[in-house]
């Protein structure tokens, strides 16, 4: 039917991809909230070991100071050991002419005993402060020494840990530059998606122009074939009716009645002359049905069983019959010559429905066009159809 052909473009190509672009930006737009995520994470890393290296620094400053402490205290003993030997060469300087002699011999020589015990007194008062200085000083030393050894401890394991962190923050530092220069190059590459889209975008709206004025251009050559196709009819028309006429003139017995052509096949004898989907001598448009050549007159059937939902004379399809069937599907037979159903009527497959008559420029015959919905398909594409005509 060439009121019914529409012309074709790529519109579903330029559909998809701007569909795919869409998805590559989504999936560019997830990979960039995935780097900012890891982004944050490592500058979230990177200031803990900040605030780590803080921390070592405050422990290392701490233990400097507790070294320079130890050094005082250090100094401070050495300067009382100094003094204490001081003080103990003084008390010896001092107890020596008690001990000139041997202590043995002050012991059992035949001096006086009392002198004796009062001298030995005096020693030992002299001998035991230093003793007792020495002793502290030795106490002093070890606890000086321990403690140096858990500060050289404390430092290792501070220039260790220093080393650990410095470890991290190369580490932490690479993996930040990386990550900083994946989302700038994410950046870019949805820049250039975003870009692509834009120009899909406008391409598609170039071609929905070009579209609309393909239809338009279509509706006019639809229209222009419309008007050639009535204006066949009524050359057609006025023909048969010359023909009765001059049949009705002639006497009688001279002219043998016209036949209706039937021999059971469906939807009607004959062959057929353009398929679905074929282009029409319009030029662009397509045929949305199938045009079977036959005899004038012949017996149409139906191709499935169904209701009649149209019997009558429509616009630019002459005399028309249109059954509805089950899935949804319509069939619909045009330029009948004559109707032997009516609206409402139930008719199975194979049951006469009406006449073929003309179809264009005096072509006898009959067009068929099978819709789901509302749209013309390929009949091929309905089961009934494959059953009673073939493919």
């Amino acid at each position: 039917m060439a009121g019914a052909a529409t012309p074709t473009f790529a519109e579903p190509a330029i559909e998809q991809r701007i569909e795919a672009q869409r998805e590559e930006i989504e999936s560019t737009e997830q990979e960039r909230a995935a780097a900012r995520e890891a982004l944050a994470k490592l500058q979230k890393r990177m200031a803990f070991l900040e605030e780590k290296s803080a921390e070592l620094d405050a422990e290392r400053r701490e233990l400097e100071a507790r070294q320079r402490t130890l050094d005082r205290h250090e100094a401070e003993l050495r300067d009382g050991l100094a003094q204490r030997r001081a003080e103990l060469e003084r008390r010896l300087q001092a107890a020596y002419p008690l001990t000139r002699g041997s202590v043995l011999q002050a012991l059992l020589g035949d001096g006086d005993a009392l002198q004796t015990d009062r001298d030995l007194h005096y020693l030992r008062a002299l001998i035991r402060p230093v003793q007792e200085a020495r002793r502290a000083l030795e106490r002093q030393r070890v606890e000086l020494a321990e403690n140096r050894t858990a500060i050289a401890e404390t430092d290792r394991e501070l220039r260790d840990a220093g080393t650990r962190l410095d470890r991290h923050y190369e580490e932490v530092g690479k993996n930040l530059t990386e990550q900083q220069r994946l989302l700038a190059s994410l950046g870019e590459t949805l820049d250039k998606q975003q870009r692509d889209l834009k120009g899909l975008l406008d391409r598609k709206r170039r071609l929905d122009r070009e579209v609309a004025a393909a239809r338009k251009a279509a509706e006019e050559a639809a229209k222009r074939a419309d008007q050639e196709r009535r204006e066949a009819e009524q050359r057609a028309e006025r023909e048969r009716t010359e023909r009765l006429a001059r049949q009705e003139s002639e006497p009688p017995g001279t002219t043998p009645p016209a036949q209706v052509r039937d021999d059971g096949s469906i939807p009607i004898t004959g062959r057929i002359e353009r398929r679905f989907g074929e282009t029409l001598p319009q030029g662009r448009l397509r045929n949305d049905g199938v045009i079977f050549h036959a005899d004038g007159a012949s017996a149409v059937r139906a191709v499935d069983g169904g209701r009649v939902a149209f019997a009558g004379t429509l616009k630019g399809w002459g005399q028309l019959v249109m059954l509805r069937h089950d899935g949804d599907f319509l069939s619909l037979y045009a330029h009948c010559r004559s109707l032997d159903v009516a609206k409402g009527d139930r008719v199975e497959r194979g049951d006469r429905l009406c006449t073929s008559g003309v179809i264009d420029a005096g072509q006898e015959g009959l067009y068929v066009e099978v819709r789901r919905g509302n749209r013309p398909v390929d009949p091929g594409r309905w089961p009934a159809w494959r059953q009673a005509v073939g493919g």
